[in-house]
Formats: structure tokens, C-alpha cells, sequence
């Protein structure tokens, strides 16, 4: 009887770990996209600068508009919390590089948590099975 609820106690702590490293597999991608969306504005940053041109201004995911830059030292960043701040375009690079590795950073706490809890499913798994064996068995 104290088997058959350890058993049940350990299934249930497997499906717990395997429920949250479920989790953690979103929040990374998210996460990851984030990060290619800093890249991908920054870059632009840069692009922006050298343009003597048109260029095309994003609308949307996937729909764009071409115009002109007609000032090219100062850009609108948004700093968090629904406010944007007009910042020279290094100081607009700057604060989206630090974003970035602020990013980078959860990234990697997410990825840390992700090999720890997977530890702890390969060390759960071998004794569930070995669990069940023992009570078919029986």
C-alpha cells in the first residue's frame, strides 16, 4: 500500500517536472524570438543611419511602407512600462544592446532550468519503471 502511493506520489512529481519543462520549452522560444527581434532592430538602426534614401518602415509583421528619414539623429525607443524616449540613434543602439543581453540572460536562466528539471525527470524515470515492475511482480 505505501508502494502503490509512492508510486503514485512519483508519477505525479514526473508529470509536474514534465508540465513546467513544457513551459519553459514556450517561454525559451518566445524568449529566442525576442532576441532576433532586438538583433533585427538594431541592425535596422544601423541601416536607418546610412540611408540617403527611401527605405521601407515596417507596419506590421508583414506589411510595409516606404518613406524617407528626415532626421537622422534622434530615434524613439521604448524603455518598458508603455513609454518611449527620443534618443540619439547610439544611445537608441545602446539601450536595445542592453535589452538584449538582459534577453540573452533570461535565455540562459531558462535553459539552465530546463537541464536541471530534465535531470531530475532521467533520475525519475528509471525509478518509476523500476516501481512498477516490482509491483507486477507482486
Amino acid at each position: 500500500m505505501a508502494e502503490q502511493r509512492e508510486l503514485q506520489e512519483k508519477i505525479l512529481t514526473y508529470r509536474i517536472l514534465q508540465s513546467r519543462i513544457d513551459g519553459l520549452l514556450k517561454d525559451r522560444d518566445l524568449v529566442a524570438n525576442k532576441i532576433v527581434e532586438l538583433q533585427t532592430t538594431i541592425a535596422s538602426i544601423d541601416e536607418a543611419k546610412k540611408s540617403d534614401g527611401e527605405t521601407l518602415f515596417p507596419l506590421g509583421p508583414e506589411a510595409y511602407v516606404s518613406g524617407k528619414i528626415t532626421n537622422k539623429e534622434k530615434i524613439i525607443v521604448d524603455i518598458g512600462a508603455n513609454v518611449a524616449l527620443e534618443k540619439s540613434f547610439e544611445e537608441g543602439k545602446e539601450a536595445l544592446n542592453k535589452r538584449k543581453a538582459e534577453v540573452e540572460k533570461n535565455l540562459e536562466d531558462i535553459q539552465n532550468e530546463i537541464s536541471e528539471i530534465s535531470s531530475a525527470i532521467q533520475e525519475l524515470t528509471p525509478e518509476i519503471q523500476a516501481m512498477i515492475q516490482s509491483q507486477q511482480a507482486d
